[in-house]
């Protein structure tokens, strides 16, 4: 049986057949509705949130899926939804196809009849040819469930999870933050910046559009510890303009042509993002308010590496980009610097 499908009956026994396909539709084709009005909606959901009781040992997360979590209201502090509301609405367009839905519901079919489920093998063939002849609607949970159960939760992809506490964080600081993100090379910083830009809408600068030109490619900047990097661009063109608290432009290299090519802006008008390695070079510095470090084991960050960036590029992580990385780590005890370090091996990265 599918894993989620037991501990579904085990958590809701009194489930029909029309609650179960209402958490199929979910696991596999997520809320099932596009959310227009985000005030609207945050609206609703704290009238529905001040109707029930905040509850410490509720369940927070039940798993759905591979991808997705019912997030339940009551096991939520007040001041925490205005993020998980906005990571609901940023989970809300998660879809796999409806014919992997239709397909799921003739395989739940035959796990019926096979004794698998605790389901009426009669009620549910019933209920299906009618749910089919409407078009495969997303349902209400019956009243039974409704009545038993008391439902309150909404929908979040589960590669959030990892990061929420971090997020918390995020969410607290300042106007005019300059929040880096350092880190081992795989254990997903930029999917971390770009969260965040998903939450906030802060602007991302990317360190990796300041590699070395080729002119600066000489065997003593090449053997200097965190030198792989033109630290000396990013402190004009990144540096300066934000100790200033300025919106800049900068320039991004193109590894392909070797060559600067188009211009980045910059809004230094809320908070900043400053992405990847080499970021808390001590040249810079003391220019960031909040500090990220990510940690990856070794095994895991070359699968991921050679997934993302195949077997050629991984042998040139593996031999020249990995070691120059932690001898800078180690040199300039950037681990230890940082507010906030946080192990991804285990987090599912987008």
């Amino acid at each position: 049986m599918n894993k989620y499908y037991h501990d579904y009956f085990n958590r809701y026994p009194l489930s029909t057949s029309q609650d179960f396909v209402k958490f199929l539709y979910q696991s596999i084709l997520g809320g099932g509705h596009l959310i227009t009005n985000e005030e609207a909606n945050y609206q609703y959901l704290l009238k529905e949130y001040t109707e029930i009781k905040y509850d410490e040992n509720h369940i927070l997360y039940e798993d759905i899926s591979d991808h997705l979590v019912r997030v339940h209201l009551e096991a939520l502090k007040e001041d925490e939804l205005k993020l998980y509301h906005r990571l609901f609405m940023l989970s809300a367009s998660y879809s796999l196809s409806l014919e992997r839905f239709i397909q799921e519901l003739d395989n739940v079919e035959d796990m019926i009849k096979k004794g698998l489920l605790p389901l009426s093998y009669d009620e549910y063939k019933t209920y299906i040819e009618k749910y089919r002849q409407d078009n495969y609607p997303l349902v209400r949970h019956t009243p039974t469930f409704r009545d038993m159960y008391h439902p309150h939760y909404r929908l979040m992809k589960k590669e959030y999870i990892p990061f929420i506490e971090l997020l918390k964080k995020v969410s607290s600081l300042p106007p005019h933050s300059v929040i880096l993100i350092d880190g081992h090379a795989g254990a997903g910083k930029s999917s971390l910046a770009s969260m965040i830009k998903d939450i906030h809408g802060y602007p991302i600068v990317h360190v990796d559009d300041f590699f070395l030109q080729p002119h600066q490619r000489t065997e003593e900047r090449l053997n200097e510890i965190g030198g792989n990097v033109d630290y000396e661009r990013f402190y004009n063109e990144v540096v300066k303009p934000i100790n200033n608290k300025q919106s800049f432009d900068y320039q991004v290299f193109d590894c392909m042509s070797m060559s600067l090519t188009e211009y980045e802006h910059i809004s230094f008008d809320k908070c900043i993002i400053i992405e990847g390695s080499y970021c808390m070079h001590p040249y810079f510095k003391d220019y960031g308010t909040y500090k990220i470090f990510l940690d990856i084991d070794e095994n895991t960050q070359i699968k991921r590496i050679r997934n993302r960036n195949g077997e050629f590029l991984t042998r040139r992580f593996i031999n020249e980009w990995i070691p120059k990385e932690n001898a800078y780590f180690k040199h300039f005890d950037i681990k230890e610097k940082a507010d906030y370090i946080l192990e991804t091996t285990k987090a599912i990265l987008g």
